[in-house]
């Protein structure tokens, strides 16, 4: 690290709180980490719900179902004339822990609904969960306008490690290996059959469930320290009217004071918000719900490995935030043409499914691995980027980002379940399919 890094760092890290970084940090890490960490449980979950490969596709339909959550908000604070933000979130955020903790122990329970055989539990409980994700795009992150700005990226480092965190602990666990194939004979006929049988992992989803639970329980905590502890009130901004002002500590140096002659042309203004839906649209919609079409074909550790790494890629994308300047639109725009041509990449694997190029390569799972991983980086950064640009503004910009978001991520949710449930655009692949039987 140059002298110019350090410096910069340095002052950066001076004149703040770490107190209320690390409050900030749980804060947001409360916003995704129940859904992610169901999430990241899709390689041992995939192979024993009735729903198959196309669980991931039901489940970001239920988080785009999720977003009642914030209409809902959005209503309650058009109409109603007391509306406290503080206590909305502590709701939200109780409802999370306890789902979650519920969860730990039904997450295998099934019922059958118009014939077919559904993941009931697992599914309601994470719409649960989802809602708290939903949500906090226009609860959580606005509500960080009443702290100094520095304490917006500490939340969005947070709100990244909701995927970091689980994926560290699912990569520990691990999925046993890609499946063996056995033979084995149906009562009252003499045809073998060749099935898969997939390893234990290290620890049962039903520890990682109670793990995340704890997890949400401590960002409950912490929201009540933001809320209570001194040294955190004394962090806060005022808003006479629209504008922010001065920190309540005075001493706090100029270089964080907010300009409240903050500018943006309506044309960057739109283009922005129109880049966040397109980054939304398919990280959140579109590439979740093929994700495992075009990686289990590469073998069941290639799809561990690209739900973990990838999950950890976001935040540490988000944590060049501490050490680079405002990023430009034109850098954005660059790295948006690049995830869209990584995207269209691993689209097309997953229409290849069940035979795309390089199956049974180490080249093939080494690119859908890595593509996945830049993937995850380049949606980290540039919603990072995106957001810090409209940090500064007096007015709701925040609040759009949050709605753009939604909207890009429930239209890739439509889109991806119509082509995954009724075109059938995508197959599964069973790795005993070829094996000849007798």
């Amino acid at each position: 690290m140059n002298d110019k890094t350090q410096n910069m760092l340095s002052q950066k890290l001076s004149n703040r709180r770490l107190i209320v970084d690390l409050l900030a940090l749980m804060f947001g890490l409360g916003a995704w980490v129940g859904v992610n960490g169901i999430y990241v449980q899709l390689p041992l979950l995939v192979n024993s719900a009735p729903e198959g490969w196309s669980l991931p596709a039901h489940m970001v339909m239920l988080v785009q179902f999720a977003n009642l959550g914030p209409i809902l908000y959005t209503l309650y604070i058009k109409y109603s004339k007391w509306a406290c933000d503080k206590y909305i979130t502590y709701i939200v955020l109780a409802a999370g822990a306890l789902s979650t903790f519920i969860l730990a122990f039904v997450y295998n329970k099934t019922t059958t609904i118009f014939g077919n055989e559904h993941s009931t539990a697992l599914l309601s409980l994470m719409f649960v969960t989802a809602i708290v994700g939903c949500t906090s795009s226009v609860l959580f992150m606005p509500y960080m306008r009443n702290y100094r700005e520095i304490y917006l990226v500490s939340y969005l480092v947070g709100e990244g490690l909701s995927g970091f965190v689980p994926s560290v602990v699912a990569l520990i666990q691990g999925v046993g290996g890609n499946p063996e194939c056995l033979n084995s004979t149906k009562p009252n006929s003499d045809k073998v059959e060749f099935l898969p049988f997939y390893p234990e992992p290290r620890f049962s989803s039903q520890a990682f469930f109670i793990f995340i639970g704890t997890l949400l329980f401590l960002c409950y905590l912490a929201f009540l320290g933001l809320n209570n502890l001194a040294v955190a009130v004394g962090e806060r901004v005022k808003h006479p009217g629209s504008m922010e002002t001065l920190p309540t500590d005075t001493r706090a140096p100029p270089s964080y004071k907010t300009n409240s002659g903050w500018t943006m042309s309506k044309q960057v203004y739109s283009y922005l918000l129109i880049m966040m839906a397109v980054v939304c649209f398919l990280s959140n919609g579109t590439l979740p719900s093929i994700q495992s079409y075009s990686c289990l074909p590469y073998g069941n550790v290639a799809y561990h490995l690209t739900v973990t790494l990838s999950s950890m890629a976001g935040p540490l994308a988000m944590c060049l935030g501490f050490v680079i300047k405002l990023p430009k639109v034109n850098l954005l725009s660059c790295l948006l043409v690049i995830l869209i041509g990584l995207s269209g990449f691993v689209c097309f694997l997953a229409v290849q499914s069940p035979t795309p190029p390089l199956q049974n390569s180490w080249i093939g799972e080494f690119l859908v691995v890595l593509s996945w991983i830049l993937i995850s980086g380049l949606i980290g950064f540039i919603k990072l980027g995106i957001t810090t640009l409209f940090r500064p503004d007096p007015g709701r910009g925040l609040y759009y980002t949050g709605v753009a978001t939604q909207i890009g991520s429930l239209a890739g949710a439509i889109i991806t379940y119509v082509l995954v449930n009724h075109v059938k655009l995508f197959h599964s692949y069973s790795p005993c399919s070829l094996i000849p039987t007798h």
